[in-house]
């Protein structure tokens, strides 16, 4: 072939081909560009999918956070119904010391009127004691009197004694010899 024919066929394939070179290098734009999206869309997946690792990582310490709070409430609520039960017994307790307290005063009033009562039966006792001394004094002078009346009436009552012990040995003797008479008599009779 000659030069001419190449050089020929060489505008004619250049002229042929350049559309295609074009499309190509459009093609080539085109991939670069998506070349370029694509490692964006590499880069945005990893950075999402450090985000969705930190996400799960959030989601598992929030879960575990949640745990630890359903247990703090469960804690808190046992507490509260100790507390519930604490305030109770003590409300209890304070009735009890109130029932307490009011039994108290009124012992206390009780003892003061038992107390009022004592110090004036103190005051009659002591005048009722004042009264026996002053009876004693008199009956500790009246004692030689009555220990003299008593010693008369021992003697004279010795006297009577041994007067009717005279008496009762005669009656006796009486009755002796009316016994004697009798069977006496007695013995005499017929049967």
């Amino acid at each position: 072939m000659s030069q001419e024919l190449k050089e020929l066929l060489r505008s004619v394939l250049q002229e042929e081909l350049k559309p295609v070179h074009d499309r190509l290098e459009r093609l080539e734009g085109a991939v670069g560009h998506i070349r370029q999206d694509v490692s964006q869309l590499q880069q945005d997946v990893s950075q999402l999918q450090k985000e969705v690792t930190q996400l799960q990582e959030g989601q598992r310490t929030l879960e575990t956070t949640v745990s630890q709070i359903q247990k703090d409430v469960a804690q808190l609520q046992e507490g509260q119904n100790a507390l519930q039960r604490d305030v109770a017994q003590l409300q209890e307790g304070q009735r009890t010391l109130e029932t307490t307290v009011s039994q108290i005063q009124k012992d206390i009033i009780q003892l003061q009127e038992g107390q009022q009562i004592v110090e004036h039966e103190m005051a009659g006792m002591k005048q009722m004691q004042e009264r026996i001394l002053e009876e004693l004094r008199i009956s500790k002078h009246n004692q030689a009197l009555i220990l003299n009346d008593v010693t008369n009436i021992r003697k004279s009552v010795d006297v009577t004694v041994s007067h009717l012990q005279r008496r009762s040995d005669v009656m006796f003797d009486k009755l002796i010899d009316h016994e004697k008479e009798i069977l006496n008599l007695k013995s005499k009779m017929p049967n």
